[in-house]
């Protein structure tokens, strides 16, 4: 199952989610009524006979209050959860982690999430982390891949190594690719409208102790609220149903694709281990119970677990590793105060076995190269090498400059001066900052020293820095950037790639759901017409051979009629119009665009810088994150 059927798969378990949702909703609206019947024949009050209860006006109002209160408890969070991963953070109480942190852990974990946003080439995700919580523990957050959150605990960065880290943070990036990150949010919002039952009366049964003042029918508010706890006990086992049935297998599936881009098993296996052997993976968090389907280990202790819990057991994670991962937990655990801090599990005999029962790809093998579309949302061992030593490749100076929000504006900056054609002085003028003309002249020049091969990744690492800045500093910024590239009234390819990634990172609706809207390619005819056009004269195809060129790659996709546009039509802020309506289209129809558009980038076999840059941003606009190493 490759990028587009996972997410494709995603949206129809949102349907799955609504089903189990509605069946949720009548159970416990019976149990409500009954809860009803009891409690009055109990009290010897008989309002109707029970063969009439059906039909009685107080059953209609008991079951509109429950829908009523499970409906805003889901309103209420989704409410919280409007600003997507981030507003989960937030109502978690996680800590931002600045990337210019001088936090050693935290400067590890920087480092293995920029490596692998480099490698599979999403943007990186805002680091949080919980410093309150001593397991081991992770998650991912946010409605697009484009606007992620990942957050790590406090045990996660102080017990794991690098390799360790590296797997767990993988295992969430899959998460990413796999269209989890909404389904779970999603999920959150069910899962808190189940539950506002047993909210209510845990309330009730609170505010009847603290209350002096009236205890003249209190007894009756007691009994209220313990039925509604009872009830709400019904609503958390449909919801751990619910996550069980939703979860597990993603888990599994991410474990997996956490040993296919690092290739080393020990390092999600080493994690395992260590929250078997160790402090686990549990969280005091009060939220504890609403985040175990989305985190990386359990968070919760609780009977049935086998039953109800959101993830698979620790020793049939590691039974998928390999055969000898259990034996090896154990001899650790037997053997913990002389080896576990020290040493790191060597590669099991059966690991490469994991995902699907064969071995993973030799480096050196004849393996036939995938299409573009299929390496999207996977990483390779050649991917994560690349992203290795290209990091390895930026000064060490010009890299604590994207870390920064400050500097790392001015790399945004300097980025269009080291690359655009227009006069310093003209550029300068455009941005109307003064006292720093000097630095980020300087700056430009060091950048176009490095070569042209080191700018996208330069926006890649700059761009996270900003994130976090208020939305005032952030549209000031793609104000300045708009300013600079309008200077000699054309767009290069370049530029147009540095400001449609900004604007998606650092716009106002960035961090907003996005829907599917379009389901045929007809319906976006003209975007596509438009897009494709602009591929084929980016290919440096003269006119003859652009014209057959459009219309071989283009086959299968536009309707008949539509053929090349001249450059003179294909403006920048149309291109910006069209990608922005394309990004809406259903995800199996994407590959195919993905596709079409590599065939036109690459059509002379040779893949120059620009028209890589002009690549990667076209598919990171359209939300398919795809791998800097391209081939055919």
């Amino acid at each position: 199952m490759d990028f587009f059927q996972h997410q494709e798969r995603a949206r129809r378990k949102t349907g799955l989610l609504v089903l189990y949702f509605i069946l949720a909703v009548i159970a416990i609206v019976v149990c409500v009524n009954l809860a009803l019947l009891l409690t009055l024949f109990w009290g010897n009050v008989q309002i109707v006979h029970a063969h009439q209860w059906l039909a009685h006006p107080i059953v209609h109002w008991v079951t509109g209050l429950t829908l009523a209160v499970m409906i805003f408890g889901c309103l209420i969070k989704l409410w919280q959860l409007r600003n997507g991963g981030k507003g989960l953070a937030d109502m978690l109480g996680a800590r931002h982690i600045p990337m210019d942190s001088a936090d050693s852990s935290e400067k590890k974990l920087i480092n293995v999430v920029e490596e692998m946003s480099i490698a599979s080439g999403i943007a990186a995700p805002q680091l949080y982390v919980l410093d309150k919580e001593s397991g081991i523990n992770a998650f991912v957050a946010g409605f697009r891949p484009s606007e992620t959150v990942l957050v790590v605990t406090l045990g996660t960065l102080n017990e794991l190594n690098r390799d360790e880290l590296q797997g767990v943070i993988a295992h969430e990036f899959s998460h990413i690719f796999n269209a989890d990150m909404r389904l779970n949010l999603r999920l959150l919002a069910v899962l808190a409208g189940i539950l506002a039952l047993g909210k209510v009366g845990e309330y009730l049964i609170r505010g009847q102790r603290r209350s002096s003042s009236n205890r003249k029918g209190g007894g009756g508010l007691v009994f209220a609220g313990l039925a509604l706890m009872v009830v709400g006990y019904v609503g958390l086992f449909f919801g751990r149903l619910i996550k069980a049935a939703i979860s597990r297998q993603r888990e599994l599936l991410a474990d997996a694709s956490a040993v296919q881009f690092t290739r080393n098993p020990a390092g999600i296996g080493g994690a395992l281990i260590k929250i078997r052997n160790g402090n686990g993976s549990h969280l005091a968090s009060a939220h504890a119970e609403d985040m175990s389907h989305m985190c990386f280990g359990e968070t919760l202790r609780f009977r049935w677990r086998n039953l109800l819990g959101t993830h698979p057991p620790l020793d049939e994670r590691l039974c998928a590793l390999g055969s000898d991962w259990v034996a090896r937990a154990r001899s650790r655990a037997r053997n913990a105060h002389s080896t576990a801090r020290h040493t790191n599990p060597g590669t099991p005999q059966g690991a490469s076995a994991f995902a699907d029962g064969s071995p993973a790809p030799s480096r050196h093998g004849t393996q036939p190269t995938p299409a573009p579309s299929q390496r999207i949302g996977t990483v390779s061992e050649p991917d994560m090498g690349y992203a290795r030593s290209l990091l390895e490749t930026i000064p060490d100076d010009i890299r604590r400059q994207t870390r920064s929000p400050k500097s790392a504006e001015n790399v945004l900056y300097a980025l269009i001066l080291s690359a655009s054609n227009s006069s310093t002085e003209a550029l300068l003028a455009a941005l109307d900052i003064t006292g720093q003309r000097p630095a980020l002249v300087a700056l430009s020049k060091q950048i176009h020293a490095q070569g042209s091969r080191l700018r996208l990744p330069l926006i890649d690492l700059a761009l996270p820095a900003l994130k976090p800045l208020p939305a005032a500093d952030r549209a000031r910024i793609l104000a300045h950037l708009t300013a600079l590239i309008e200077v000699d009234d054309r767009y290069s390819f370049f530029e147009w790639a540095l400001v449609g990634l900004a604007r998606q990172q650092l716009g106002d609706q960035s961090g907003k759901n996005r829907r599917t809207r379009f389901r045929r390619y007809g319906a976006l005819a003209a975007e596509l017409q438009l897009l494709f056009s602009v591929l084929t004269w980016a290919s440096g195809a003269d006119e003859k051979n652009a014209r057959t060129l459009f219309q071989l790659s283009t086959h299968g996709l536009l309707p008949a009629g539509r053929t090349l546009l001249p450059l003179t039509h294909c403006g920048s802020h149309k291109l910006s119009n069209a990608i922005e309506r394309l990004a809406d289209l259903s995800p199996l129809l994407k590959g195919p665009v993905i596709d079409a558009a590599a065939d036109l980038v690459l059509a002379d076999g040779k893949v120059q810088v620009q028209e890589a840059e002009l690549l990667r941003a076209v598919s990171a606009l359209l939300e398919c994150p795809l791998p800097p190493l391209f081939s055919r």
